[in-house]
């Protein structure tokens, strides 16, 4: 017998993932991954334009032009991490939207 733990949504003999688990597992790891992601961009475009001084949009454009592994400073390096942690969670955070939105999860 299969405890289903003070949430009471136990799967019990029924096997499979839930629509609602799913979108709210979803949403959780979406609002992590942004939630970390924010403060690393923010931090990083802020040393970025304390260090050039140049505009900001020219220095975010050349970070990107660089590769992940092959040429970029540390800083680059970092805001291409935090680019695509961002990237990751905005899309579980979606996907979270679309699987409650089709099985009409709330």
């Amino acid at each position: 017998m299969v405890h289903s733990g003070s949430g009471g949504t136990g799967r019990g003999g029924e096997g499979g993932l839930h629509p609602g688990s799913v979108a709210r597992a979803s949403k959780r790891l979406g609002t992590a991954l942004v939630g970390a992601a924010v403060p690393a961009l923010a931090a990083t475009v802020f040393v970025a334009w304390i260090r050039a001084g140049t505009g900001l949009l020219a220095w975010a454009g050349g970070a990107m032009e660089t590769g992940v592994v092959g040429g970029g400073t540390g800083l680059q390096w970092a805001f291409h991490v935090a680019a695509i942690v961002g990237l990751a969670g905005a899309w579980a955070f979606g996907f979270a939207f679309l699987v409650g939105g089709h099985f009409g999860v709330e």
